[in-house]
């Protein structure tokens, strides 16, 4: 019942999730999200990678959106300019090209998102759900004694619910 479990037993631990240093760059930070996606064979796709400080502190969260943003040109930012003008062709060139290249030696701190949101390992599902749904996120990391010891995932969430939903269902039935 998830009113009874606890984060702890749905979140992926901090040993299997990938995190970074704040002053990787976002080629290494790349490297490191297509390599767990590899090892994970579909089971589990990390869709963000934890940022520490050299303390070990979470300091952000790069997300995919952040890594592509921080790899495209400046001038693909004016989204205004791209929108309005239907005859602005976009250069794949520009976009994949040598200025990817250079974006790629950033920092990940000049990208990353903050945290908005955490639980604490022994929290229950709801207070979990509850958080995610009202901070718009889809996981959020999981800290124990002010530390991050793993990450929970709005889908792992919902599994959980599902399951709870559909036992009370199918037992009801005659």
């Amino acid at each position: 019942m998830p009113h009874k479990t606890k984060v702890r037993e749905v979140m992926i631990p901090l040993k299997k999730y990938p995190h970074i240093p704040q002053w990787f760059t976002l080629r290494q930070a790349v490297a490191i999200v297509r390599e767990s996606a590899f090892e994970c064979a579909g089971a589990f796709e990390p869709r963000t990678v934890l940022v520490f400080d050299e303390k070990h502190h979470l300091v952000g969260i790069l997300t995919l959106r952040d890594l592509l943003k921080g790899l495209e040109p400046g001038f693909y930012r004016e989204r205004q300019m791209i929108l309005s003008d239907p005859s602005i062709k976009i250069d794949e060139g520009a976009l994949l090209g040598p200025g990817m290249k250079t974006q790629a030696e950033k920092p990940v701190s000049e990208v990353m998102s903050p945290v908005k949101v955490s639980v604490k390992a022994d929290d229950s599902l709801v207070k979990a759900i509850f958080l995610m749904v009202n901070d718009k996120v889809g996981m959020m990391p999981v800290l124990e004694e002010d530390k991050v010891v793993g990450m929970v995932r709005l889908t792992d969430l919902f599994l959980q619910v599902s399951q709870a939903i559909l036992e009370q269902i199918d037992g009801e039935l005659p």
